[in-house]
């Protein structure tokens, strides 16, 4: 049960969101390489109270090694990736990339060389206008959603297309918030009106027939995000956010739940498909300073902001940065949070096991963007070089131990 004295330092951020600020009086856990603490809350809601340091000892870490890159600088064909948006594997370790840039799905074996180049741009059967996503089923076909034909295309694994199931459409979301989980339930977002003025995304469950279930509203941030506005007077205008501001990200996991991260505080919260949340995660940290350089650097980056007239104040960034940039749950459901380091982004995370103990850090050997998908030791991405050029990367996880 929570302690007394916590009981004044709890901070609603979301309905049904509660997060413990520095309880130390909670149970704590049987580990005997964890310091945390964990407490249950009487909604049953378990909040969990990570050190800086994990669970993992000496040699008991896990490190990354490269062990396949694909693409090409000079390649006018295949190997020469435009944006690749989305990555899955099928059932034989071949490797599927959706590039959005020439709508298509390249295919390539496991050793790395191209199979088959799937799709081509257009509005017909087996064509693409804007594909937003792709992720394979428990049948082992491929669902490709494609808001700009407003369908989700069934494609097998020779490539061939089998069918089609409509979907609205008319938006792009990235990262893509839809997919399976492993009870095969479908997701897939719509616009959504809350009633409040505002409006967001919900996700329609749907079963193996793609009948709806149910629809899930998407989480909400429970902040309003620092940024620089510039209107243009007939009610529209650009809106850039505050580098190193807090901000909120979401992400899905394989057990069909919700989890949302407040990057500034490093807290995170699963939430379940009837709106519940059912697991807090706090983690103590020491953020890094801005430095004189991190702040010109983030003004120059918003040189498309001030070219179309916006102003920006750099008394208005932070004087320290945010503990992490964003999260992603892998098939065995541990969290990894792109921890903001004096790494590039995207190269250092830190694990959590699904009760939300911190496991410890996982450096990359590439920093990876938020294509990413970690299938049973290995680990998949997308980087890019100095130049831009982007390529697919997958490594090989050495569990320590």
């Amino acid at each position: 049960m929570p302690c007394p004295t916590c009981a004044t330092r709890r901070l609603a951020v979301l309905p049904g969101v509660v997060l413990v600020l520095g309880c130390a009086n909670g149970m704590g856990s049987d580990s005997p390489g964890w310091s945390g603490t964990v407490d249950t809350l009487a909604s049953g809601q378990i909040v969990v109270s990570n050190p800086r340091t994990g669970v993992w000892g000496e040699g008991e870490g896990w490190t990354v090694t490269e062990d396949l890159r694909i693409g090409a600088v000079d390649d006018p064909g295949p190997y020469q990736l435009g944006r690749v948006i989305a990555l899955d594997v099928d059932g034989h370790g071949r490797i599927w990339a959706l590039d959005a840039q020439a709508n298509v799905i390249r295919v390539f074996a496991r050793d790395g060389h191209h199979v088959r180049t799937v799709g081509r741009e257009g509005g017909g059967p087996g064509e693409f206008a804007g594909p937003a996503h792709m992720e394979f089923g428990p049948d082992g076909r491929l669902r490709v959603p494609d808001p700009q034909n407003n369908r989700i295309s069934v494609i097998d694994t020779t490539g061939a297309f089998v069918d089609s199931r409509r979907m609205e459409g008319g938006f792009f979301v990235s990262p893509w918030p839809g997919g399976f989980d492993r009870d095969g339930f479908y997701y897939s977002p719509i616009p959504f009106d809350y009633g409040d003025g505002e409006f967001g995304l919900a996700l329609v469950r749907l079963d193996r027939d793609f009948t709806p279930v149910d629809t899930i509203p998407d989480l909400r941030s429970p902040l309003t995000r620092d940024a620089f506005e510039v209107r243009d007077g007939e009610g529209g205008g650009l809106i850039a956010s505050v580098p190193y501001s807090p901000g909120f990200r979401t992400a899905r996991s394989p057990g069909g739940t919700t989890w949302g991260l407040l990057t500034g505080p490093y807290r995170f919260f699963e939430v379940d498909a009837d709106g519940d949340t059912v697991l807090s995660v706090e983690v103590s940290f020491d953020p890094l300073p801005v430095t004189a350089a991190d702040r010109e650097a983030a003004v120059e980056e918003l040189s498309w902001f001030t070219d179309q007239g916006g102003r920006v104040d750099p008394s208005r960034i932070p004087d320290t940065k945010p503990a992490a940039w964003s999260l992603f749950i892998d098939d065995a459901d541990h969290v990894w949070v792109d921890r903001v380091t004096s790494n590039p982004g995207g190269r250092d995370f830190d694990v959590f096991d699904p009760a939300g103990r911190l496991l410890g850090r996982v450096t990359l050997p590439w920093p990876l963007g938020s294509v990413r998908l970690v299938i049973g030791d290995r680990i998949y991405g997308v980087t890019s070089d100095e130049l831009g050029v982007q390529y697919i990367v997958r490594g090989t996880i050495h569990r320590g131990g």
